[in-house]
């Protein structure tokens, strides 16, 4: 087992990188990183989940004032999440600027980072006393037993002992390990069984959970009055993911009417609490006046306090915030610096923002084949504004070849994927037979019309 709390360590690597054609020449003395001004790049969420180690070279260019020009990955860790994330935290780094023939210089230069688990301090055995009183069949001390369990099975077996004797925390944690098939076969109709005694007690967690599986139908027969039923217990009870969720059913019209103002009180409860995805959900809302008098200044307060907790869509949103001027003064750079950190995380709009900026040359010099990469980056995850910009870039030749059959592709994936702008391109090739297209006034109307049904929503999927 390995435990996933401890800090990577920073190696310094000062060697000059392979350059290409267009970098600029070896210097004389390198550029080199004040270590003492390098923050500790954040652990990805998921890496750490899975448990993911390795070491990561990134390269840097290091311009004539100090600044980073330009970074990328060298040789990978083997895990993408771990790469951005380091190639994004290493930039937080002073540099010094490398020296040629006594003059600052642009030059290249190369860090590694390693991130290394320790092995997982075991447990403290349960005391004789404990393990007896489990024995005898005290639920607590079964709950305990299963809490020190050296392995799923185990733990599983304490549960059921536990929950058999009504003990709710039992009950609803046997109810968790049924569903993920945790020390025992998933079954999800077992579970809901046991999220249903524990939620008879009033355990919130539970009435959530047993919400969110009569909304998707698992275990039991979709229902989503009934889930709706759950979620407000659990809300009523202060649980934040009920709130979140109850908030979402009012959102959507799911199982309950459609009321965005009662959407959002729900919402800002759980956003209250703390927890990101509510406030992004809710900055979103009053971005666009969703239930509320629009408010722009109110929702990036909500993104900043998401994004200061490490959440990427927060990160990426407060970056969008920046960038248009949105309840902030208008600042490139900041907004660079927070679609970079999003990026290192794998959010897919922070990548289709970056690469639009190294398109238009908005804080950072233009660079189309960085664009170039991050558009792709993005497009991997099929993110439609960025599969819709490559799109126009092969339709235009510019930075690739001249390809209007690619341009096509990526037109109809960004479309089908709800891009609004990409819809009316296709109406507009269907209808005059653009593209390589024979022209086909119906196809053209249906693109046309689909355009036009496209409009800002809040939308998202009930979750833990």
């Amino acid at each position: 087992m390995i435990r996933a709390a401890i800090l990577p360590g920073l190696i310094a690597a000062l060697a000059s990188l392979p350059l290409a054609a267009h970098a600029a020449e070896p210097a004389s003395r390198p550029a080199k990183p004040d270590f003492s001004s390098c923050p500790k790049p954040e652990w990805p969420k998921e890496a750490l989940r899975n448990e993911q180690t390795g070491k990561v070279t990134v390269g840097f260019l290091i311009a004539r004032d100090g600044s980073i020009k330009d970074s990328k990955v060298l040789v990978s860790s083997g895990f993408p999440l771990l790469d951005e994330a380091a190639r994004t935290g290493l930039t937080r780094c002073r540099f010094q600027p490398a020296m040629r023939d006594g003059e600052p210089a642009e030059a290249w230069m190369q860090m590694q980072y390693v991130w290394q688990l320790e092995p997982k301090v075991a447990a403290p055995a349960a005391s004789p006393g404990v393990a007896d009183a489990a024995s005898r069949g005290d639920p607590a001390a079964q709950l305990e037993m299963a809490h020190r369990a050296s392995d799923a099975q185990e733990a599983a077996r304490w549960l059921r002992l536990a929950a058999e004797q009504g003990n709710a925390e039992a009950q609803y944690a046997l109810g968790a390990a049924l569903e993920a098939g945790r020390g025992m076969p998933r079954d999800l109709a077992e579970a809901a069984l046991w999220y249903r005694k524990a939620a008879d007690q009033g355990m919130a967690m539970a009435q959530n959970n047993l919400g969110l599986l009569y909304s998707r139908g698992s275990g039991v027969p979709p229902d989503p009055v009934k889930a709706t039923e759950w979620y407000r217990k659990a809300a009523l009870n202060g649980y934040v993911w009920g709130q979140f969720n109850l908030g979402l059913a009012y959102a959507n019209g799911r199982g309950v009417g459609r009321d965005d103002a009662i959407a959002n009180d729900w919402m800002r409860k759980a956003a209250e609490q703390g927890l990101p995805r509510a406030q992004i959900a809710l900055g979103f809302r009053l971005a666009h006046g969703v239930g509320a008098p629009r408010d722009e200044a109110a929702a990036t307060a909500w993104y900043r306090r998401a994004a200061d907790q490490g959440d990427p869509m927060g990160q990426n949103n407060l970056g969008y915030s920046y960038e248009t001027g949105a309840g902030v003064t208008r600042d490139y750079a900041e907004a660079l610096r927070l679609y970079r950190i999003a990026a290192s995380r794998g959010n897919a709009f922070a990548e289709e923002a970056l690469g639009g900026l190294y398109e238009t040359g908005r804080g950072v010099e233009a660079d189309l084949p960085t664009a170039l990469t991050w558009y792709r980056a993005a497009a991997a995850k099929n993110n439609p504004p960025a599969l819709r910009k490559l799109g126009m870039l092969y339709e235009a030749g510019r930075g690739v070849e001249k390809d209007p059959a690619t341009a096509l592709g990526y037109f109809e994936r960004a479309g089908a994927g709800g891009d609004q702008a990409a819809m009316q391109r296709l109406a507009a090739a269907y209808a005059a037979g653009e593209l390589g297209l024979t022209p086909n006034a119906d196809v053209a109307k249906q693109w046309q019309e689909k355009a036009e049904r496209v409009y800002a929503t809040v939308s998202g999927n009930a979750a833990h």
